[in-house]
């Protein structure tokens, strides 16, 4: 194909992407061969800019005004009222492309659904869902996504899922919230790999507070020397204990230690910190205490 071939052939792929007319005077042209150049790269980025996933990527980030976001759910026939909910998984950059794979291929068999790499490290995953559908259901949903990930392609992933929308301009706002509740989760609640934006807890009111309020709670709870970051032993005593609502019995089997043994290490704890995690009181303090350390680590205050 010769430069002029080209250039004819992005002139004519640019008129069916937009719909325009265009006409060339065959005088004013003096190289075909740059033409030919700069009209294909304008018609690559065209092509990028009204394809699907370009429309749903910008859309959902907040980037579309009104007028744009009717006119690209009209030429990609997105439905404007329908029920749907919004999933964002979180993996690393590289397992991304795979991800994106297996999502698609899992979640895709309905033409209503759809999925989107948005940013380094996201996918947005819309699913259309029935009113007989539950909460529990949506949740049930989320796992499946983790579960099938590690399981498929042993990639570690988080999610995070909206509530219910059912019109199309809600979707930025429950993006938003969803990565906000993966960003909790990043720092609160590194043992969870399902967030819903509207259980985030403790952690959404600790993530709102001052800096300077932390640091003065600190302060008033372990005075100028905060305890160091404990060892992988005392940090699972710790984690077991309250995730076994402060019961020592329960908390010894889980940890396959003797009952005295657990009731020991709970004892270093109060030497170290001055509070007795036994007591409810001492123990919420820690909690908080604890959360509020993790989230000032994090901000690197």
């Amino acid at each position: 194909m010769t430069n002029e071939e080209k250039f004819r052939k992005s002139l004519a792929d640019l008129t069916r992407l937009t719909g325009l007319p265009f006409r060339i005077d065959e005088d004013a042209v003096e190289d075909y061969e740059a033409a030919a150049e700069r009209l294909s790269a304008l018609v690559t980025t065209m092509r990028e800019r009204s394809s699907r996933s370009v429309f749903l990527r910008r859309f959902l980030t907040g980037e579309l005004t009104e007028r744009e976001i009717y006119d690209g759910a009209a030429s990609f026939h997105i439905a404007q009222e329908e029920r749907r909910l919004l999933y964002v998984v979180e993996v690393s950059r590289g397992d991304l492309d795979m991800a994106l794979t297996i999502l698609k291929q899992l979640f895709l068999t309905r033409s209503h659904d759809m999925a989107v790499q948005v940013g380094t490290a996201h996918v947005a995953l819309i699913r259309t869902v029935s009113d007989r559908e539950k909460e529990k259901d949506y949740e049930k949903t989320a796992r499946t996504i983790v579960d099938m990930l590690n399981t498929e392609a042993m990639i570690p992933a988080r999610v995070a899922f909206s509530g219910v929308t059912k019109d199309l301009a809600e979707l930025p706002s429950v993006y938003r919230e969803a990565r906000y509740a993966l960003e909790i989760g990043r720092i609160f609640y590194m043992n969870e790999t399902v967030m819903r934006f509207s259980h985030l807890g403790l952690g959404r009111l600790i993530y709102e507070l001052p800096p300077e309020v932390c640091r003065l709670f600190l302060k008033e709870v372990f005075g100028e020397r905060p305890p160091e970051q404990f060892d992988e032993e005392t940090q699972a005593t710790i984690d077991t204990f309250f995730d076994n609502n402060l019961n020592i019995s329960e908390t010894a089997r889980q940890l396959y230690v003797h009952r005295n043994t657990l009731v020991y290490r709970l004892e270093k704890i109060h030497q170290a910190t001055g509070l007795d995690i036994r007591l409810f009181e001492d123990a919420m303090t820690f909690k908080i205490a604890s959360m509020l350390h993790g989230y000032l680590k994090e901000r690197g205050e």
